[in-house]
């Protein structure tokens, strides 16, 4: 696209103009979802619905009080984590539906295309979590004694699952029957990931700072790892 290639033959130090190729390539999916709202209103009816369907069977007073800070915690990243793979993969679906992959590949290097895809899936994370988490806490009744690590949390929480999200799109985004195949490729990465952030809002609850950031390690630990091979496999996956 033509932002695409001003982006990339720009000039000027080599990270900015990396920085401004993956700006492009971001920019250009903000645009389409602003344009169409496919991955935006998958992930919030999704979200949505999954909630109220929680607080009406479930509710703050169905929990007892000592059971409410790990129950509540597995009931939110479980909607948080199937909202999300309602709409993470479109960043690389609607390149193939739209016959723009190749063009794409044209444009911009993998690495480009993997690092703008993620900050698309960062961006539509960071709405659903700003979105969802404080509705799910007024709802819920769920009292969250660090809210400061707590936002660390989902902000690591976010990062990660944002990394394992975009890595499993491209592999299955020329799959046949790629909408059923990315939850069940992506649920096995995320468990371990899921395991943690439980841990992390949990102790968060019950003001455990120690458990805290034994949780936050884990997740930037993990993180870390996600993106290195992410980074690594990318450009055998993205031009096989």
């Amino acid at each position: 696209s033509p932002p695409m290639t001003r982006a990339r033959w720009s000039g000027g130090p080599g990270v900015w103009r990396w920085l401004s190729e993956v700006w492009a390539v971001t920019a250009k999916d903000l645009r389409t979802e602003f344009r169409t709202r496919v991955a935006l209103s998958s992930v919030g009816l999704f979200a949505l619905t999954t909630l109220i369907a929680v607080a009406y069977s479930v509710g703050p007073f169905r929990i007892s009080v000592e059971d409410r800070p790990f129950l509540l915690a597995v009931l939110l990243w479980i909607v948080v984590f199937f909202a999300a793979l309602a709409g993470l993969d479109r960043g690389f679906v609607k390149e193939e539906e739209s016959h723009t992959a190749p063009l794409l590949r044209l444009s911009a290097s993998p690495h480009v295309v993997w690092a703008g895809k993620l900050v698309f899936n960062l961006v539509l994370l960071s709405v659903l979590l700003a979105a969802l988490v404080p509705l799910y806490c007024i709802l819920m009744g769920y009292r969250i004694e660090l809210v400061g690590w707590f936002v660390l949390l989902l902000a690591a929480g976010g990062y990660t699952l944002a990394v394992e999200a975009t890595i499993v799109a491209a592999i299955i985004a020329r799959a046949q029957g790629r909408g059923a195949l990315f939850p069940v490729l992506a649920l096995p990465l995320l468990l371990a990931l899921l395991v943690f952030l439980i841990e992390g809002t949990t102790a968060t609850a019950e003001g455990s700072v120690e458990s805290v950031r034994a949780s936050l390690r884990a997740i930037a630990s993990l993180g870390g790892a996600m993106t290195v091979v992410s980074a690594m496999l990318f450009p055998l996956v993205w031009n096989d």
